[in-house]
């Protein structure tokens, strides 16, 4: 039993194996109408080879001379290259590429071939009664290419409206019937320019022809690889002659696209091959496919770029996707070895500059933040000077107050000690007298304590009201005020809670220095004859948990252009002044109490806008 089993295991081996060479062992002929070198050809068999070769389907290739086999010795070569072939390979299939291959295959056939199936590709006609009448009428398949003639001429006359003069330039073969093709289409299309046909002059010739421009002219190519001498035209011939016309030249092919021509309607040769490689593929899957003949309508419009700036053509009129050859070379393109050098090493470039641009930002924002704190020490050192010279003159002005009160206690003692000694003799006139001078003792004693106690300066802060600091800068500066002729107004009605946390004198201060500039304006306003009486204009009010201070006087106000400068330090608009006042109110205000300060002006004059916080 086991010897049965090793002898069905190695039948299906050898069963298998068989299979596999048999799939392998598939092969294709080509024969190929023109020599190894030729690039139209050469295209539609790669195409042909790739998709054979994804179904592991080998092929294999003869080249003619371009010529139909017609001669003796053209014959002989083709049946020694065959016999070679054919003497150790056995073929499945055989594709003969363009006529002439085909030709000489249809006349041949039965001396080297039996069964094989015909496949022919890039041919413009077939006959079936030439099949038949050869006996292959049951074994021919095939792809014709697809010549968009009548499309060519139409982009012709979209590109050159006024066309007066076509030329049809193609090879004029007794066998070959693109012409009568070409010849029904142009009659079927009525033309109303005029057709000259000009297969059969020579290369020569046809330099000479078209050696000078003529407008509304133009030249409808289909290549051709022959002459009026049945001579075979090497590609790089043809190409020279064609870029020597004067006059564009469209054709129906993309085979000197590069080398000549304006462009056109094109064959993909490419993609013919890649067709007839699939129905190879088909028919070598299945070899009871039924025959059948395809055309291959894969085109592309392709211009040449250098040819349309050349004859000034507009290619974008035929509103359809363009392919362009000849393009100027980019400056990316052109360098595009540094260009990737570049992009190589660009990441670590980006990397090191925003390295770099961080490192910038952090010194930049060190050297802000040390100018900041610079900034804020210099301001609290301008602070603390400041009361330093306010508890200077506090001290000075103490001593004065001291020798002051002293006389103002002897006037006092005088008075009473004359109101005792004249006892009974007192009368009312004397009293009245008395009593004048009583007051006024106490009213500059009054203000020797008050403006004492004003230009001392804050040790800490301290809650206090707003309207009675006011208050008490208004009443040392009230004598002032009023002999200058300036009304002062003060108005606390809106106001609900005016307590603030701060430096009580410091604020008076600030708030003296600000009516002080209001007073100096007026009086200068006065003495221009511009106003008759000044007005200095306080309100107070509670906006959203803070204390506004609005002080405004009708002198005309600041200059726009001095506006953003006034709280400036040493910045001053006055002739001599230091510029000093508001810079330290705004340090005060700003730095010690957290407020805000702020100028701008009224229709009348200028106007200040003090912002503190309030205090529950």
């Amino acid at each position: 039993m086991r010897h049965y089993a090793v002898f069905y295991a190695f039948y299906l081996f050898l069963f298998f194996s068989h299979t596999l060479m048999a799939q392998e062992e598939k092969r294709v002929l080509i024969i190929d109408s023109y020599p190894k070198n030729f690039k139209w050809s050469n295209e539609i068999i790669l195409g042909i080879k790739d998709v054979l070769a994804k179904s592991n389907i080998d092929a294999d290739v003869i080249y003619m001379s371009g010529k139909a086999a017609t001669s003796k010795d053209d014959y002989t070569t083709l049946r020694n290259l065959l016999e070679i072939k054919l003497k150790h390979t056995r073929y499945d299939l055989i594709i003969p590429v363009d006529k002439h291959a085909y030709t000489f295959l249809l006349r041949h056939y039965y001396d080297f071939f039996v069964n094989e199936r015909i496949l022919f590709s890039s041919m413009d006609f077939f006959s079936y009664e030439d099949a038949l009448k050869q006996g292959l009428a049951n074994k021919i398949s095939g792809v014709f290419r697809e010549r968009a003639i009548e499309d060519n001429i139409r982009i012709i006359q979209t590109m050159i409206p006024s066309l007066k003069k076509l030329y049809i330039l193609n090879e004029k073969n007794p066998e070959d019937k693109t012409n009568i093709s070409i010849k029904n289409t142009l009659d079927a299309m009525r033309l109303k320019c005029e057709v000259e046909y000009i297969g059969d002059l020579s290369l020569q010739e046809m330099r000479e022809k078209f050696s000078t421009f003529i407008p509304d002219e133009a030249i409808l190519f289909i290549p051709f690889y022959g002459g009026n001498y049945d001579q075979f035209y090497k590609n790089y011939k043809i190409a020279f002659t064609i870029d020597m016309f004067e006059i564009p030249v469209f054709a129906t092919d993309s085979f000197f696209i590069t080398r000549g021509i304006v462009g056109g309607k094109s064959i993909l040769t490419y993609k013919l091959g890649e067709t007839t490689g699939e129905m190879a593929r088909e028919i070598m899957r299945n070899p009871s496919v039924p025959n059948k003949i395809i055309t291959d309508a894969n085109h592309e419009y392709i211009f040449n770029h250098e040819k349309i700036n050349k004859f000034k053509l507009e290619p974008f009129l035929l509103n359809q996707s363009l392919r362009f050859v000849n393009t100027p070379v980019r400056f990316l393109d052109k360098h595009k070895k540094y260009v990737d050098a570049i992009l190589l090493i660009l990441p670590l470039l980006i990397l090191l500059i925003l390295a770099l641009i961080h490192n910038i930002y952090m010194r930049i924002k060190d050297e802000k933040k040390y100018r900041e704190s610079e900034l804020q020490k210099n301001k609290h050192q301008q602070f603390i000077i400041q009361q330093s010279k306010l508890a200077e003159i506090g001290e000075v002005f103490s001593s004065i107050a001291h020798q002051w009160k002293n006389p103002l206690v002897e006037i006092t003692a005088l008075v009473q000690k004359h109101a005792f000694s004249v006892g009974s003799a007192f009368d009312e006139k004397n009293n009245k007298y008395i009593n004048d001078i009583m007051v006024q003792v106490r009213y500059m004693t009054d203000t020797i304590n008050s403006f004492q106690a004003f230009i001392m300066p804050s040790t800490t802060k301290i809650v206090f009201d707003v309207n009675e600091a006011i208050e008490t800068m208004m009443s040392i500066i009230s004598h002032t005020i009023k002999y200058n002729y300036i009304d002062v107004k003060i108005d606390i009605s809106h106001a609900t809670n005016l307590m603030v946390l701060g430096y009580k004198n410091e604020f008076m201060q600030t708030l003296l220095n600000i009516v002080n500039n209001s007073k100096d304006q007026i009086m200068h306003q006065r003495e221009a004859k511009k106003i008759k009486r000044g007005l200095i204009s306080i309100v107070v009010y509670n906006h959203a948990h803070t204390v506004i201070i609005e002080i405004s006087d009708n002198a005309g106000g600041i200059p726009e252009e001095k506006l953003p400068y006034i709280f400036d330090a040493y910045y001053t608009t006055k002739e001599h002044g230091h510029g000093i006042g508001l810079y330290m109110s705004k340090i005060i205000l700003e730095n010690k109490m957290n407020g805000k300060i702020k100028a701008d002006n009224t229709p009348e004059g200028a106007r200040f806008t003090i912002t503190l916080g309030n205090v529950s």
